[in-house]
């Protein structure tokens, strides 16, 4: 099971595993989700396997398939046919957001993560605002958010930077980091042990790729220099794909995120304006919605002059995005119940037809 520890597995995992053993299955991790394949590290090395017939028949959703990160039950054929997937383990957390289109559903980006690197650069990309948002859809149960600046030899004012971001942004750990040089990297170490996930998400250039090859110590990933025009880097990264770095740490690179619309599951608004869930909690109504009650602490807060107005207004943007994904979700998933139900309606009348026709 040595193999298996490396990329994650543990006790709690074999627990989960329990009933897919007996059933002849062999645990696998998910590392690249290709065109309905998926790059699978298990007992018997690395291969491809699809998802079964039974798999498929019952996701109701995208988020139902595997994706990056995902424990899955892999069905070995004996004669050398096809490796396939039977189910995918319950996840610890997932991290997704609305997919982009008049759909609205989820794309999950990755699965059963330890450690979440918000990555933003120390140029044009540093934006409070979109690290806010970045903050509410990074609050998974068991994993920790960790705020990543790079190109920090690029900056003149690290340490001013940094300041401004502590008092914005609350608790969050910060760390600046150059790929470059090196400097900052040693800081990531205990995020990055043996068994440990961690993934990146940020924009389109920020140095998610060069940060990998750096801590791989290769070019795995290719790179390409930074607009002089507007002081960008440029996309590069084209899927998901979870590695094994050097250390033994496991991390997910991904394609850079133009836009991240919150998921409402998952996301937590509170978890990105700690410092305004402090100031809530003086409020006089448990209620209070912090717009128009009186005696509202973090009305009085924002008069006095101890809450800016562009965190607040973000507070109350990012609020109202949830609320009416909240709404949508509850629609979508009595939507999904109703379809589950004539699917399984349609099937038992299929094989009561069967059953008359062999009476």
């Amino acid at each position: 099971m040595e193999i298996l520890n490396r990329w994650g597995w543990n006790e709690d995992w074999s627990r989960r595993f329990t009933h897919h053993a007996e059933a002849g299955c062999l645990p696998g991790r998910v590392s690249v989700e290709h065109r309905g394949l998926y790059h699978c590290h298990g007992l018997l090395g690395e291969g491809v396997a699809a998802v079964s017939g039974r798999l498929r028949h019952l996701a109701l959703t995208r988020a139902d398939f595997p994706a990056v990160g995902d424990w899955v039950a892999l069905r070995i054929s004996a004669d050398g046919g096809p490796t396939v997937i039977e189910a995918v383990l319950e996840r610890t957390n997932k991290l997704s957001r609305k997919s982009a289109g008049e759909s609205g559903d989820e794309q999950l980006l990755a699965a059963n993560l330890d450690v979440l690197f918000l990555v933003t650069s120390l140029n044009l990309d540093l934006n409070p605002s979109r690290l806010e948002r970045f903050l509410a859809a990074a609050a998974l149960p068991g994993c920790q958010p960790v705020l990543l600046l790079t190109k920090s030899d690029l900056c003149d004012s690290v340490a001013a930077a940094v300041a401004e971001l502590r008092a914005r942004l609350g608790d969050l750990l910060i760390h600046a980091v150059s790929a470059m040089t090196g400097e900052g990297l040693d800081a990531l170490a205990p995020y990055l042990s043996c068994g440990q996930t961690a993934a990146m998400l940020g924009s389109s250039g920020v140095g998610k790729s060069t940060l990998l090859n750096r801590l791989l110590g290769l070019d795995r990933q290719e790179v390409t220099p930074v607009r002089t025009d507007d002081d960008r880097g440029r996309h590069t990264t084209t899927r998901r794909e979870l590695v094994m770095l050097p250390s033994g740490g496991l991390l997910i690179d991904s394609p850079g995120i133009r836009e991240l619309q919150l998921w409402a599951e998952g996301s937590n608004v509170g978890a990105a304006f700690n410092d305004i869930a402090r100031l809530a909690e003086g409020c006089f109504f448990n209620d209070c919605s912090h717009v128009h009650e009186p005696r509202c602490a973090v009305l009085q807060a924002l008069a006095e002059g101890h809450l800016e107005q562009a965190r607040y207004d973000s507070f109350l943007k990012l609020r109202r995005e949830l609320v009416y994904e909240e709404a949508c979700s509850d629609s979508h998933a009595a939507r999904e119940r109703r379809q589950q139900e004539r699917r399984s309606h349609s099937i038992y009348q299929k094989q009561h037809r069967q059953q008359r026709k062999r009476g």
